[in-house]
């Protein structure tokens, strides 16, 4: 997916880049009445995005998230409660195709490309079991634990919720008529006009290839999963980094998965699920999540090239 450029909008633009930032880079686009506003309000975002980045991150003991899951916090913050709260809801919505502990998944395969071998459907289903069933349980306004949650990891959705933390931050505090973030991918367009996005041919990941699509966003926020740019390469076969928290196999029936939706979580985490799930299912999903006149739509890729697009998916479509 790419950022493409836009018509100018009312007032001064402030168009800037930021890596590494949630081991990617951040792409800002924030319009504003003045030069100095729309500046103050790219250093809130940029300030933001890195809070929440060390909030959230398990690279770091220190971060709200390890010292949650170690025990040594009771009870989450806000933030972390609300991104736990996301999760736990999706672990069950989707019946175990997001799941929080699928990080021990990603542990054995990184083993298994510095082996060279690849790891035995015995010991994928061995850990696949051991996660199946969910850690935590939000309750009221506390969060229970319901096993060991040391190995908890957010990734999958985290991107998307700071994105939208993100957005909201910059809208309460600033001046601002018109937003666009992407974090790496995951994006949100919130005030005025639009942005133009261009969803990549997952069979032609190349960077002088045109866009497979390009869908007119606005108000809503959009993400892709994939195995395109990113994979597990093990003794010289190349699997896809998308595993089935289910099985602990590598993805290979789908090899991208573009969503629409009204916020970057629920973008982030449904191309997650769309991912592992097969594109019946996940269209039956979509069409059930905006049944309510809510803007959700997706585009599925599959192994063999084909598209499997929403019903909602034609009206995004760039003219």
């Amino acid at each position: 997916m790419s950022h493409l450029a836009d018509g100018p909008a009312a007032g001064w633009t402030l168009w800037e880049e930021h890596q590494p930032v949630m081991g990617t880079h951040l792409e800002l686009q924030i319009t504003a009445p003045t030069e100095v506003e729309a500046r103050a309000a790219g250093a809130a975002a940029v300030d933001e995005a890195r809070r929440l980045e060390a909030m959230f991150t398990v690279f770091d003991p220190a971060s709200e998230l390890c010292r949650w899951r170690s025990g040594a916090l009771e009870q989450p913050g806000p933030e972390l409660f609300e991104l736990l709260t996301l999760a736990a809801g999706w672990q069950r919505r989707s019946g175990g195709a997001f799941n929080p502990m699928a990080g021990l998944l990603t542990e054995r395969w990184r083993r298994a490309v510095e082996e060279g071998t690849p790891p035995s459907s015995a010991d994928l289903h061995e850990i696949a079991a051991s996660i199946a069933g969910p850690r935590f349980a939000v309750e009221g306004a506390s969060v229970a634990r319901l096993g060991d949650c040391g190995a908890v990891d957010l990734n999958a959705i985290a991107k998307g919720h700071v994105v939208d933390l993100v957005a909201r931050r910059v809208l309460a505090d600033h001046d601002v008529s018109r937003l666009v973030i992407n974090a790496g991918g995951d994006l949100v367009h919130r005030g005025v006009g639009g942005v133009r996005v261009g969803v990549e041919d997952p069979h032609r990941p190349y960077d002088n290839v045109a866009p497979m699509a390009v869908i007119e966003v606005a108000g809503a926020a959009v993400a892709t999963s994939g195995r395109a740019r990113r994979w597990f390469e093990v003794g010289g076969v190349r699997h896809s980094r998308v595993l089935d928290p289910r099985t602990g196999l590598a993805v290979a029936h789908l090899a991208s998965a573009t969503v629409v939706a009204p916020d970057a979580g629920t973008a982030d985490v449904l191309a997650t699920v769309a991912s592992v799930w097969s594109p019946a299912e996940t269209l039956e999903l979509v069409h059930a999540l905006g049944a309510d006149g809510a803007l959700v739509a997706c585009l599925l890729v599959d192994e063999a090239g084909a598209h499997h697009a929403s019903r909602s998916w034609a009206q995004l479509l760039a003219s």
